[in-house]
C-alpha cells in the first residue's frame, strides 16, 4: 500500500488556526480549574480533553458560519423565531406574553417579506 501525503485542505476542508484553538483550550481549562481541580493526572487530562473538544467545536462553528449564505442565515433565524414562539405558547397563563409575541411575530413577518 503506497504511503501518499494528503494535503491539509483535502476535500475542501477549511484551514484552522490550531495555535488559536490550543490557546482557547488552555483558557477554557484554566477557567474550569479556577475553583476546583482534579487530584489525579488522568482527571486533569480528561478535563483538558473536554476543554480542547470545546475549543474545536467553537472553531468549527465559526468556520461553518463563515460559509453560510444570507438565505441560510435567514432560514436559521426563521427557525429560531418559530422555536421561540412555540416556547412562548407553552408558558403558564400567569405570565403576559403579548409584547414578546408581538415582537417575534413582527420580526418573523419582516423576515419572510424580505426573503420571499
Amino acid at each position: 500500500m503506497p504511503n501518499r501525503t494528503v494535503p491539509a485542505n483535502a476535500g475542501g476542508m477549511p484551514k484552522f488556526n490550531r495555535s488559536g484553538i490550543m490557546k482557547a483550550a488552555w483558557t477554557i481549562y484554566r477557567n474550569m480549574t479556577r475553583t476546583a481541580r482534579p487530584s489525579t493526572v488522568a482527571g486533569r487530562r480528561r478535563w483538558f480533553a473536554d476543554a480542547l473538544r470545546g475549543a474545536w467545536e467553537a472553531a468549527k462553528k465559526v468556520a461553518a458560519e463563515a460559509v453560510k449564505t444570507e438565505a441560510d442565515r435567514a432560514a436559521d433565524r426563521r427557525a429560531e423565531l418559530i422555536r421561540q414562539l412555540q416556547t412562548l405558547d407553552a408558558r403558564s397563563f400567569r405570565y403576559s406574553i403579548t409584547d414578546e409575541r408581538r415582537a417575534l411575530v413582527s420580526e418573523l413577518s419582516t423576515l419572510e417579506r424580505e426573503h420571499a
